[in-house]
C-alpha cells in the first residue's frame, strides 16, 4: 500500500539521521510490516550492525515470529523467552524476539548486547517511568529505538513524554520543565499556542495515519450500541452492593475533606460491572449461570443467534474470565463450534488459525488482554463487546483485529450497555475526555483518561436508574 511505502521511507529517514521515533498508525494498518521492511533494508545495506531486538507483550511473540517467517524469511529470528532461553544463541540471529517481562527480568544481560535496532511493540506498556521495565528499555544499547502503538497517549500528555524519552532521549527536555510548560499550563485545555508548539515539536518523530484516511479500500465498519435493562436478580444485587459498600464511599466523595479512596471505589465499580454482565459472576458460580436472569445475557444470545443464522462468523470480547466461561458453556450446550482465547490458553496460533480457516468454527471468544492485540481475525464480520472497557482505545484495538487488512466484508460492531447503570455513565465519560489525543498527536485514537473527578465517581456509584 502507498501509505506503507511512505512509512518505510519515514523510518529510513529517521535511521539516516540517527533519530528514533513513534510509529502510531491505526490498528490494522500494518505497523509490523513496515518495521519488517525497515529491518530487511537495514540488513541489505549493512547500515546497522548487530541483531535487531523486538520487545512486545508475551501474547504477541508468536504473531511476530509468524509474520517474519511469512514475509521476511531471510531475517533469521529467535524467540528469547521461557525457562530455556539462551541469549548468546539468540544474539547470533538477525532478530531477537522477547517480551516485556523478560526485558525486566534480564535487564542487565539484554543491556550488554549492542543492537542495530530496538523495537518496542505496544510501547504504551512503557508509559510509567518509575517501573523497572521502563528503566530497562532506557538502558538498552541500540543505534535506533522505535516505538509502535495505536494509542500514543492513553492517559496524559506525560505518557507521550515518557515514550519520547525512550526513542529520543533528551529531546523533550527534563520532566519538570515539560510539566510546567505543557501540563500545568492547562492540562487537557492547553492554550492553543502551547498545543501547537508541542505538536510541532513531536511531528518529525511521530507518524500517525488513520484507517479511515488511508484505507478507503476497506469495507465500512458499523458500530451499534445495543442497550438492555437489569433483570430483577441484577437490580437486587446492584442495590445491595451500593448499600453495603458504597454509602461510606459516597459520603467521603461528597464531603471532599479526605483523599479519594480510589482502590475501594474501583473495587466496587468492578463488582457493579460484573452484576451488569451476569449475576453468576458476583455470586461466584459461573457454571450455574442458568439459575439467574440477566438482561444483557438475553440481549447477547439474541444478537449471536441472528448473526449465526445469517451465516456470519462472530468475535466476542469480555474482560472477565468467568463471563467467557459462561459464553463457552452456552456455545457447547448449543452445539456451536468455537474457540476461546484467554491468558490461560495454550496453542494460541492453532486456535486463531482454526477460527480463520475452518468454516465449521463459528465463534471466537476472547479476553481483551489476550485477544485484543497482535492477531488477525478477519474471518469474522460481527464483533460483540459484551462489556465496555474503561479505556476506549483498548476496545478499538480489539475491534481492529477484525476490521483490518484482509477483511472483505463490512464489519458490524455491537457494544452492549445496561441502561441506568454505571455502564451508561462510562460511555459519557469516554465521550467527554476524547479531545486531548487529537490535540497533540494528529489523527490519534480517542482514549479514556483514567482520572475521574469526584462528581464522575458519585455518578458512577448511583443506584440503577438514578
Amino acid at each position: 500500500w502507498p501509505y506503507q511505502h511512505l512509512g518505510v521511507q519515514w523510518l529510513w529517514f529517521l535511521h539516516e539521521n540517527r533519530f528514533g521515533g513513534l510509529l502510531c498508525d491505526d490498528m490494522g494498518l500494518g505497523k509490523t510490516h513496515q518495521v519488517m521492511a525497515l529491518m530487511a533494508a537495514l540488513r541489505i545495506s549493512g547500515a546497522n550492525g548487530g541483531p535487531y531486538l523486538v520487545v512486545c507483550p508475551t501474547t504477541v511473540l508468536s504473531h511476530w515470529e509468524a509474520k517474519l517467517k511469512a514475509h521476511a524469511p531471510d531475517l533469521r529470528a529467535a524467540v528469547y523467552h521461557g525457562l530455556e532461553r539462551e541469549l548468546v544463541s539468540a544474539a547470533s540471529h538477525d532478530v531477537i524476539l522477547t517480551s516485556y517481562g523478560i526485558l525486566r527480568r534480564d535487564a542487565s544481560a539484554l543491556a550488554g548486547v549492542k543492537y542495530g535496532l530496538a523495537v518496542f511493540d505496544e510501547v504504551q506498556y512503557l508509559k510509567n517511568p518509575q517501573t523497572a521495565v521502563y528503566k530497562a528499555s532506557r538502558a538498552l544499547n541500540a543505534d535506533m529505538k522505535l516505538g509502535l502503538t495505536g494509542t500514543p497517549i492513553e492517559n496524559t500528555i506525560e505518557d507521550l513524554k515518557a515514550l519520547m524519552d525512550i526513542v529520543m532521549p533528551g529531546y523533550m527536555g527534563d520532566d519538570e520543565t515539560f510539566r510546567r510548560r505543557y501540563v500545568e499550563a492547562g492540562g487537557a485545555g492547553l492554550a492553543d499556542t502551547r498545543r501547537e508548539e508541542l505538536g510541532r515539536l513531536i511531528s518529525p518523530f511521530t507518524l500517525r495515519r488513520l484507517k479511515k484516511t488511508v484505507l478507503t479500500e476497506l469495507p465500512e465498519k458499523i458500530e451499534d450500541e445495543r442497550t438492555c435493562f437489569l433483570s430483577e436478580d441484577q437490580v437486587g444485587l446492584y442495590r445491595e452492593a451500593i448499600a453495603s459498600r458504597g454509602e461510606a464511599l459516597l459520603q467521603t466523595l461528597r464531603e471532599g475533606r479526605e483523599p479519594v479512596p480510589y482502590l475501594h471505589i474501583f473495587a466496587l465499580l468492578n463488582i457493579l460491572k460484573q452484576i451488569c454482565d451476569h449475576p453468576a459472576l458476583v455470586q461466584g458460580v459461573p457454571r450455574e449461570y442458568e439459575r439467574y436472569d440477566s438482561g444483557k445475557w438475553d440481549l447477547f444470545k439474541e444478537i449471536l443467534s441472528e448473526a449465526l443464522e445469517s451465516g456470519q462468523k462472530v468475535v466476542v470480547y469480555s474482560q472477565y474470565l468467568d463471563m467467557i466461561e459462561i459464553i463457552k458453556a452456552h456455545l457447547e450446550q448449543s452445539a456451536i463450534e468455537h474457540v476461546t482465547l484467554t491468558g490461560r490458553s495454550t496453542g494460541r496460533g492453532r486456535l486463531i488459525e482454526r477460527f480463520n480457516t475452518d468454516p465449521a468454527c463459528r465463534v471466537f471468544v476472547g479476553s481483551l488482554k489476550a485477544g485484543g492485540t497482535g492477531i488477525d481475525l478477519v474471518a469474522a464480520s460481527v464483533v460483540i463487546h459484551y462489556d465496555r472497557w474503561w479505556n476506549a482505545a483498548r476496545e478499538n484495538q480489539a475491534t481492529d483485529r477484525i476490521h483490518r487488512i484482509g477483511q472483505t466484508r463490512g464489519v458490524q460492531v455491537f457494544k452492549l450497555v445496561t441502561q441506568g447503570t454505571l455502564e451508561e455513565k462510562i460511555a459519557a465519560i469516554i465521550a467527554r475526555k476524547r479531545g486531548l489525543m487529537d490535540d497533540i498527536v494528529k489523527e490519534d485514537d480517542p482514549g479514556l483518561l483514567k482520572t475521574f473527578s469526584r462528581q464522575d465517581l458519585v455518578d458512577l456509584l448511583a443506584p440503577p436508574g438514578a
